[in-house]
């Protein structure tokens, strides 16, 4: 958790904005009930509580990996960055049903395509929130990361994630 910032830090070379996959509130990583993204150790990042089935590309890339079974995609911009995208908590028991993912690694994206969707509702029938974390994998050159203070965000317009280099 030591790349996640609490504000702006004083001094830096340059700083960009990954918008939200999704709409819907925001929360903080401490408030996820998985551990290991609680505690950071998939990257810093921040959460978004939604109904909405359809995750959204924050930015142009490709695709580094599909992983149905943890409802997760893993992709990488064209400058590098790469980010975990990740819809529920536990669901290694659900065995990647109602998780639809078009892409293949390797695949190309613009920023909104659509990279994967859910079936929402059943999701919530078995039990997993409807709850979508995206994370930064790879910190080790920024100064950090800032979630945004907004409350709520739009897919594809409001940034979720603020890199400070």
């Amino acid at each position: 958790m030591d790349k996640l910032l609490t504000c702006q830090p004083d001094e830096f070379k340059k700083q960009f904005s990954i918008t939200s996959p999704l709409s819907g509130q925001v929360i903080e990583l401490q408030n996820i009930n998985d551990k290991l993204l609680r505690n950071g150790f998939m990257g810093p990042g921040a959460a978004i509580s939604s109904t909405a089935s359809v995750i959204k590309a924050p930015f142009d890339g490709i695709v580094l990996n599909v992983s149905p079974l943890d409802y997760a995609i893993e992709i990488k911009s064209s400058v590098g960055l790469k980010c975990r995208i990740k819809y529920g908590e536990e669901t290694h028991h659900l065995m990647g049903e109602k998780f639809t993912c078009a892409l293949n690694r390797g695949a190309r994206f613009a920023k909104n395509d659509t990279l994967f969707t859910v079936n929402t509702g059943w999701l919530k029938q078995k039990g997993v929130s409807n709850v979508c974390i995206m994370t930064v994998v790879n910190v080790k050159a920024l100064i950090g990361v800032l979630p945004t203070t907004a409350k709520y965000v739009e897919a594809g317009e409001d940034a979720l994630l603020s890199l400070y280099l």
